[in-house]
């Protein structure tokens, strides 16, 4: 089971409960306070610190904390807010409020099995049109990225959060497919050579060629290493362009160190990338070309600039950081005919896929 934080940018203060599958137990620090299944509704809200619930017919008052426990063999339940007013989302297995500890507003947290949570970080991420195979490997990647960062928020009480900044999740995937796909690859895990959990990085395009991890976060991983993708090269997200007055974009190189003589003709202006370069340079003038693409909110580092007149033209190929698996590669090899494990071993170099359950044997061994 793990923890996922969910809403709390929507600063939830009430929302409704019912359960859609299975029955629920409600506890609260006092212990066991009813039982409830889908012929029920509770109204959950926030006030003064505290957690009120109420049914249709009656009100149970406040307390510090409430834990709603799924009691059958399959549990899922419906979520609507009312303040701030949202749509009904579905979630599995069990959910958790309490009183945020910083913020007036109620913490919400889904307790659910991983490969519950794997399913729905797969749909989120990647909708539901790609092949089986590529549900899999998506599925696997996932895993692996949410027990490797499982303490990534664990000062708030959870373990990750359902915005991209961890993973992207939307609660119970609509696609049987994909729950399948979690299920049929369900504890397998990605790791290096040290039998550790990789960094299991992915993104929708790396433009013919992914990045070397230290050219974007600094941290060499030999397992993440450029490689030229031409699976890629026809799909959505290949390819980019934006444009930026000439005066903005000199503004810009001088505020990063460039000198007004050295941009005197359209020329100056101008670069030209071969394969993926790590700075923009220009007569021992540094700029990493990571920082240029959050500077600019582009859609990758990697692209050349042309003169067009009183712009520049910005022609970027790929959308994301570039380190590891390419999804939109990936899905155009699953579509071809390969195997989740050669689309796996194209994108990471020298991993291996263990059971979760043979880690401490496959440690011990080594």
């Amino acid at each position: 089971m793990i923890n996922i934080g969910i809403l709390d940018k929507q600063a939830v203060t009430s929302f409704v409960f019912y359960p859609q599958v299975g029955k629920y137990v409600v506890y609260t620090e006092s212990g066991k306070l009813l039982d409830i299944d889908n012929t029920e509704i509770i109204e959950i809200s926030y006030r003064n610190q505290k957690v009120f619930l109420k049914t249709l017919d009656k009100d149970y008052g406040h307390f510090n904390k409430i834990r709603i426990i799924g009691v059958s063999h399959q549990n899922a339940f419906k979520l609507k807010t009312n303040k701030p007013v949202g749509k009904i989302i579905q979630y599995e297995d069990n959910l958790f409020i309490k009183a945020h500890p910083f913020h007036g507003y109620l913490q919400l947290i889904n307790n659910i099995n991983i490969d519950n949570y794997v399913a729905g970080v797969v749909e989120a991420e990647v909708g539901k049109s790609p092949p089986e195979e590529y549900f899999k490997l998506q599925a696997i990647i996932c895993r692996t990225y949410a027990l490797k960062n499982i303490n990534k928020h664990q000062t708030e009480g959870f373990s990750l959060c359902d915005k991209v900044h961890c993973q992207a999740y939307h609660g119970k995937p609509k696609s049987e497919q994909i729950k399948q796909s979690a299920l049929l690859t369900s504890n397998t895990v990605i790791v290096d050579s040290d039998i550790n959990l990789i960094t299991a990085t992915f993104y929708s395009n790396c433009g013919g060629q992914s990045a070397n991890s230290e050219e974007v976060w600094h941290q060499e991983l030999y397992y993440l290493r450029s490689v030229k993708d031409s699976f890629c090269l026809s799909e959505n997200n290949a390819v980019w362009q934006k444009k930026i007055a000439k005066n903005e974009w000199a503004n810009y190189l001088i505020t990063n160190g460039y000198s007004k003589e050295i941009l005197k003709d359209s020329c100056d202006y101008e670069y030209f990338q071969i394969g993926r370069e790590r700075f923009f340079e220009k007569q021992n003038v540094q700029i990493p070309f990571v920082k240029v693409r959050t500077d600019w909110k582009l859609k990758s580092a990697q692209f050349d600039v042309k003169t067009e007149g009183n712009f520049v033209v910005l022609q970027g190929k790929g959308f994301g950081h570039g380190v590891g698996l390419c999804q939109e590669g990936a899905m155009r090899m699953a579509k071809m005919g390969y195997t989740y494990a050669e689309i796996l071993h194209f994108y990471y170099e020298d991993v291996h896929m263990v059971d979760l359950e043979s880690l401490d044997f496959f440690k011990a061994e080594f």
